[in-house]
């Protein structure tokens, strides 16, 4: 029986089966706090605008909603099966606005990669690390998306500032934050959190480095990491916290 289907059935019972990786992860962050406690620890005032990337099905944006419900939250998810299961999931959080399309550096179209788990669809092809992640990114199909950038997006709805940017988006996190060059240099961003790679699971996929490269050039800094996954003895990835100097 293939893992997934186990935890299909250990989920009923809160239980769930993970990968060496996520083993080595636990051992390395024992004492590391949640990111969304510290979240809501650096909030000192309720946010009032939540940008969540890659809402995939809609858990973030329903754990943003219950931990800060007065906040209007924007989800994007472009794949549209996926974005159904995310209507059906948000149905009854009224703060929550869903989105059918990607955030990304352009407005347009472009190729989405779809693959054998939808957690891991992307902009971009998968590439091969070494790690047991490589069968998750294998790509079964491919569509054609709709884009927009942060700072279109911002303009045509009148948003003059994001409390909190949250990304996950398989590689493509630098392309966004190229996409939000206005609202950055402005530092109307007050909190991002986003997953970042130190290797290339994705083809031309910009690493940690890049990423805290650019945001440091626009006056934010890193405030810590949060799960951390290994694999081989080194981290793979992991969550970050990024705030305005």
């Amino acid at each position: 029986m293939k893992k997934e289907t186990i935890n299909k059935i250990l989920r009923r019972f809160g239980v769930e089966l993970h990968g060496l990786g996520f083993i080595q992860s636990l051992k390395k962050s024992d004492f590391q706090e949640n990111a969304f406690d510290v979240q809501q620890k650096l909030m000192l005032n309720a946010p009032n605008v939540i940008f969540d990337i890659g809402a995939n099905r809609g858990d973030t944006a329903i754990k943003y909603s219950n931990l800060f419900p007065t906040a209007k939250i924007y989800a994007f998810e472009p794949f549209e099966e996926t974005f159904k299961k995310l209507k059906e999931n948000v149905k009854d959080y009224p703060n929550i606005h869903i989105f059918n399309f990607a955030i990304a550096d352009t407005i347009g179209e472009t190729v989405f990669y779809s693959n054998k788990n939808e957690d891991t669809n992307s902009i971009l092809s998968s590439s091969k690390i070494g790690l047991s992640s490589d069968e998750q990114v294998k790509t079964i199909g491919q569509t054609i998306i709709n884009t927009d950038t942060i700072d279109s997006f911002c303009l045509s709805h009148k948003i003059e500032k994001i409390d909190i940017l949250k990304m996950d988006i398989q590689g493509a996190e630098l392309m966004a934050l190229t996409g939000a060059k206005k609202i950055l240099a402005e530092k109307k961003i007050d909190l991002i959190y986003t997953e970042t790679y130190f290797r290339r699971q994705y083809n031309n996929q910009p690493l940690f480095h890049e990423i805290s490269t650019l945001l440091a050039d626009n006056g934010y800094y890193l405030q810590d990491i949060y799960a951390p996954i290994y694999g081989n003895g080194s981290i793979a990835w992991c969550d970050a916290i990024f705030l305005p100097q």
